[in-house]
C-alpha cells in the first residue's frame, strides 16, 4: 500500500551505509525475520533493513525518525498519518540520549581491557550525535510529511552543525575510530556545543518558529 524510505538515506545521503523503508502491507506475509530473510537473498549494492506493517498499525517508537526524515516512495502517505496520528513527538530522546553519552564516556575510562575502552568512548561520541539527530527530529516532526530530509528541512544555521554532528561524531569517531587522543577534552566540547543546540532548537520551537516553515500534521 506504501513504501516510505526514511532515515540517514534521506537527511545525509552522501554519507549513508545503508538503506531503510517503511512498509505498509493489508496483510503480513510472515514475521520480520521473514522479510529480512528475503533481503538476504538478493543481490543488493547496499545493506537494506525494511519495517513491515499492517495498515492501520501505529509506528510507536520508530514514529519520531521516520516523521522527521522520510521520502515517500509509493502511495500518498495516508498509511503513514494513520500510523502516527496519536503520536506527540517530543525532545526527551534527545535529552536521554545526551545523559547515556556521558554514561558510556564513564564506563569506557573505567574498562581495563583496551578493546571494551574503544567501544565505549565510540559509543558516547555516537549517542552524542543521536542526541543532536533527535532534536532536529522532534523539531521537524510538527511539520507536513514528506521532507527532503533534515539538511534541506532545518534553517541554516542548524543544518551546517547537524552535518559537522553527523560526520565528525557519526561517521569519524564512531564508526571509522579516528578520535583525537585528548578524549575528554574533545568529549565536553563536543557534549556542550550538542546540550546548546537541543535547547536552542527547542526554544524556537516552543515560541512558535519552527512552526512557520509548513503546516501541523
Amino acid at each position: 500500500m506504501e513504501i516510505i524510505q526514511f532515515g540517514s538515506s534521506v537527511y545525509a545521503p552522501e554519507l549513508a551505509r545503508d538503506l531503510d523503508l517503511l512498509v505498509f502491507t493489508k496483510e503480513k506475509k510472515g514475521d520480520q525475520l521473514d522479510y529480512l530473510g528475503a533481503l538476504d537473498g538478493l543481490d543488493l549494492t547496499d545493506h537494506v533493513d525494511v519495517v513491515v506493517l499492517e495498515a492501520g498499525e501505529p509506528l510507536k517508537g520508530l514514529a519520531l525518525g521516520i516523521l522527521g526524515a522520510n521520502k515517500i516512495l509509493y502511495g500518498e502517505g495516508a498509511c503513514l498519518r494513520a500510523a502516527v496520528k496519536d503520536f506527540d513527538p517530543s525532545f526527551d530522546e534527545a535529552w536521554a540520549a545526551l545523559e547515556t553519552s556521558k554514561g558510556n564516556l564513564k564506563m569506557g575510562f573505567s574498562a581495563k581491557d583496551p578493546a571494551v575502552k574503544d567501544r565505549y568512548i565510540r559509543m558516547a561520541f555516537n549517542e552524542l550525535a543521536h542526541a543532536a539527530r533527535m532534536a532536529a527530529l522532534a523539531y521537524l516532526a510538527r511539520e507536513e510529511l514528506g521532507w527532503k530530509g533534515i539538511e534541506d528541512a532545518l534553517p541554516s544555521g542548524y543544518r551546517k552543525e547537524f552535518y559537522q554532528f553527523f560526520k565528525t561524531l557519526h561517521i569519524e569517531y564512531f564508526y571509522h575510530g579516528n578520535y583525537p587522543g585528548q578524549v575528554e577534552e574533545e568529549f565536553s566540547s563536543w557534549a556542550k556545543r550538542v546540550e546548546n543546540y537541543i535547547k536552542r532548537l527547542e526554544s524556537e520551537l516552543e515560541k512558535g518558529v519552527g512552526a512557520k516553515s509548513g503546516k501541523r500534521l
